[in-house]
């Protein structure tokens, strides 16, 4: 057996089958394993042998549904293709609740059942490949929204096709657009920035078709054979009429103000803005939205994936040479605060922090002077859960007394809390003590007293 030979592992209590099985697979240069029941499948895969599994439903031992959780856990990448002459509904629907790779009803073709053992071996291939991807990427983030975004990243580097990034200023969209060029096949080629809302018209025409300067044409971007990228960064921002240029020559690989040929230059788009709210509002070009909207990339914000934030932090200390490190509650003040300029404004913290703070551990009366003063004036009340409205009130409220007296501060924020609960409670009971007391779980006597207490008035 050659090393690399991929192993397909065989379960079938029907001796007939098995045969067919392993010659076809054999002839189709696999290596082949082959049983008539689930208990030594289970042994083989334990054993960590096995690239692919071909496997009946029914066996002698056990119902094979049965230890498919088993291996899912035990090697999550295996891939199973079912076969079973139990061709009914529900067996269909089993095999897709635990999310099999196919599933062939009996009597099978053979030179399908061949096609998706090849299929499934290139799909274990490409996971490997985006795995390793996902490894060397410069960007940062263990959350299932950066997952996404490597996935995506990982299926257009070496594509050819036209992408809009989307997202807030400061989530890192030139990030990603220099990641699909620079891991992709054009990364011997020119990476080339254009940012339309730091550029005059002028300045745009020239870069994109070409200018003539002291009687010599100088070529624009567009017409330059280099089959590199063009990050076109604020598209939204692009005059209509240069839009209308740049969408002929995708068309038609022409421009009616002069002789340009697009040679073969990929572009990249950026936008803060709903691009198809704006065409809708006729201040973008539709044709123009659907010629570049061909893969559309959506990067979150980093108050969606504040898991991610003590990543970045470790990333930009590592990226400044610092030994300058944050503590617990530094880390927590910044995973509760709101962004407005994302990763690039965490980006900044640290480096002021890596400045002014060198060798020492920053703690969070540092890191307050540097967020914005009203941190929570932008997030709407009710997509906040209350312990994190009480966190934010309880923090401001050290913030704000820094350096002046406090006591009986535990007495003070509970009854910040019990009041107004106590007050709406009467109110949505109509002031049925009795009534009140039960939502609020309390003996009536108890309610009556704190409602003395806390001087409620009520009808």
């Amino acid at each position: 057996m050659l090393h690399n030979t991929p192993t397909i592992l065989v379960a079938d209590d029907d001796r007939s089958i098995r045969t067919v099985l392993k010659q076809a697979l054999i002839r189709a240069k696999y290596h082949v394993e082959i049983t008539d029941n689930a208990t030594e499948l289970w042994k083989w895969i334990c054993a960590g042998k096995g690239d692919v599994v071909i496997t009946d439903v029914s066996m002698p031992d056990k119902n094979i549904f049965e230890i498919i959780p088993k291996i899912k856990e035990t090697k999550p990448n295996l891939p199973i293709i079912v076969i079973s002459a139990l061709s009914t509904l529900s067996t269909a629907l089993q095999a897709e609740q635990e999310e099999v790779f196919d599933y062939l009803p009996k009597p099978f073709d053979l030179d399908k059942l061949l096609n998706t053992v090849q299929h499934a071996l290139n799909h274990v291939k490409n996971n490997i490949k985006n795995h390793e991807l996902e490894e060397k990427l410069p960007l940062v983030g263990k959350s299932i929204a950066m997952q996404n975004i490597y996935r995506m990243i990982a299926r257009l580097i070496n594509s050819n096709l036209s992408v809009i990034l989307s997202g807030e200023s400061g989530t890192g969209k030139e990030s990603v657009a220099k990641t699909l060029h620079h891991y992709g096949n054009r990364r011997n080629f020119p990476f080339i920035t254009l940012n339309m809302s730091a550029m005059s018209v002028a300045e745009i025409e020239n870069k994109l078709f070409g200018h003539e300067e002291k009687g010599q044409w100088q070529p624009g971007y567009l017409e330059q054979d280099n089959k590199g990228t063009i990050f076109i960064d604020e598209i939204n921002e692009m005059p209509l009429d240069i839009q209308t240029r740049l969408l002929n020559i995708l068309e038609n690989n022409t421009d009616t103000m002069h002789s340009i040929q697009n040679k073969s230059m990929r572009i990249i788009a950026a936008t803060r803005l709903n691009l198809f709210e704006l065409v809708q509002k006729q201040q973008f070009r539709e044709e123009l939205y659907h010629r570049l909207n061909v893969i559309s990339v959506h990067i979150p914000p980093l108050k969606e994936r504040t898991e991610d934030i003590p990543l970045l932090i470790e990333h930009f200390l590592h990226e400044n040479s610092s030994s300058t490190t944050l503590s617990e509650q530094a880390i927590a003040l910044l995973k509760d605060y709101h962004w407005p300029g994302n990763v690039r404004e965490l980006q900044n913290l640290i480096l002021r922090l890596v400045t002014f703070y060198p060798n020492q551990i920053v703690q969070e009366d540092l890191i307050l002077p540097n967020l914005e003063k009203k941190p929570y004036q932008h997030q709407e009340i009710g997509c906040l859960p209350l312990s994190a409205l009480i966190k934010n009130h309880i923090r401001r409220y050290f913030s704000e007394n820094k350096g002046l007296p406090i006591n009986k501060l535990y007495a003070q924020m509970l009854a910040e809390v019990e009041k107004p609960l106590i007050e709406q409670t009467l109110i949505e009971t109509e002031s049925n003590q009795i009534k009140a007391a039960a939502i609020l779980g309390i003996n009536r006597n108890t309610l009556r007293k704190k409602i003395k207490d806390f001087n409620i008035i009520h009808k």
